[in-house]
């Protein structure tokens, strides 16, 4: 059968609509060792996700850590090889480069998927050295125009996670592939409080609670969001706030709340893996931040029937229809996050309804399932097994 090109000059594929006689092995290198935010956790995800008669990933990692570890518990191969930091370029990201060509060529990769821009920096040349081609997933908003242009010109493809990260790359529209974003739904399914776990919080019983789930860090805006907290116990007093997360504002902000006096109204957790449990306990959602690429915690929250308050910015849009499942308001205003909260505490009834709402968008939108089969059909594409994509 004939057989063409795909990507790179010396690199074959089978033909279009050919099933491979044995799974093809992907190469995904991943930016980061720990788990930094939800990118790490959608990859994750997708690497559960793949077809394993079709796909046979090995992950790179540039440090041991829980990614390599969850990996692992996947019964996938892990190789560590450093990615040294682009700004101090060396010897170390030559050996990392020349690293990562052996494996392209050992594991016989049909492709190398690069999670983030470190990782793409030091796939796509190992890509063009191996002559593979190479995929860049990209999941933030934020442009590096130089970067942005010499990364997606060795880039086979782009894998952008919203609009507003495909804006990023206006000028290249041919190689953009719009893949949102996908969450387990059966993990994330609608179920009751546990009272048990929300004394073990330290909320009491008849409390309405919001739930907040990021980064501390200047840009997931949680100082705004504290603010809001201060307004609405003025205005009315009781509510809990439950903050998922940590990161390097989190003494800033815990001394925010004291000084505010809401140190008993305002509970920080940490990073914890039981999060569809603290969401079964949430009046409300709030997401309050100033720039977001994608925003997993909303597809949870929808997905938990959660009603939805969160700031319009970068892809938040595309997941929070505002006035169907969520309300949206301005990022970096306290008093519009404060209104939102409370008119929604206030309608308990219209709450519910965009709680509805919210997981049948999940549903028909941010599923596990339909993310990996978009992004196999983009391998496939990639390898030349099907027609590429209509522009979008």
């Amino acid at each position: 059968m004939p057989r063409r090109p795909i990507g790179c000059a010396s690199w074959w594929s089978t033909s279009v609509g050919e099933r491979p006689s044995r799974p093809t092995s992907i190469l995904v290198v991943s930016n980061h060792g720990a788990i930094v935010g939800g990118g790490e956790l959608s990859l994750l995800d997708l690497l559960r996700g793949l077809d394993r008669d079709r796909w046979a990933p090995v992950l790179v990692v540039p440090e041991d850590g829980e990614v390599g570890a969850r990996a692992r518990d996947l019964d996938l191969p892990v190789h560590v090889i450093p990615l040294p930091s682009l700004r101090r370029l060396g010897p170390g990201s030559f050996r990392s480069v020349k690293a990562l060509t052996r494996l392209a060529r050992a594991t016989d990769a049909g492709a190398i998927h690069a999670n983030g821009s470190r990782a793409m920096a030091y796939a796509g040349v190992a890509g063009r050295l191996a002559a593979r081609p190479v995929l860049w997933h990209v999941r933030i908003a934020d442009r590096d125009r130089l970067m942005d242009r010499a990364l997606c010109a060795i880039a086979t493809v782009v894998i952008a996670t919203s609009r507003a990260v495909a804006r990023r790359f206006a000028w290249a529209p041919a190689k953009i592939r719009l893949v949102p974003n996908g969450i387990d739904l059966a993990q994330f399914a609608p179920r009751p409080p546990s009272a048990a776990f929300r004394a073990k919080l330290g909320v009491p019983p008849s409390a309405p609670v919001a739930v907040s789930i990021g980064r501390h860090v200047p840009e997931k805006g949680y100082r705004h969001l504290i603010a809001a907290a201060a307004l609405i116990e003025r205005a009315k007093p009781g509510l809990h706030w439950v903050l998922v997360g940590n990161g390097e504002l989190r003494s800033e902000l815990e001394a925010q709340t004291r000084r505010l006096g809401l140190g008993s109204r305002v509970h920080f957790t940490g990073w914890r893996d039981d999060v569809a449990d603290v969401l079964a306990l949430a009046d409300v959602f709030v997401l309050p931040s100033e720039r977001e690429g994608f925003g997993r915690v909303l597809v949870e929250a929808m997905s938990m029937s959660r009603a939805v308050v969160a700031t319009a910015v970068g892809g938040v849009p595309d997941i929070v229809l505002a006035g169907e499942t969520g309300v949206l308001v301005a990022p970096a205003d306290p008093a519009a996050l404060a209104e939102a909260v409370h008119a929604l505490l206030d309608d308990p009834a219209r709450t519910a309804l965009l709680g509805v709402a919210g997981r049948a968008r999940a549903e028909a939108t941010f599923s596990l399932g339909a993310h990996v089969d978009a992004v196999e059909r983009v391998y496939d594409e990639m390898l030349g097994r099907v027609a590429p994509e209509a522009r979008r």
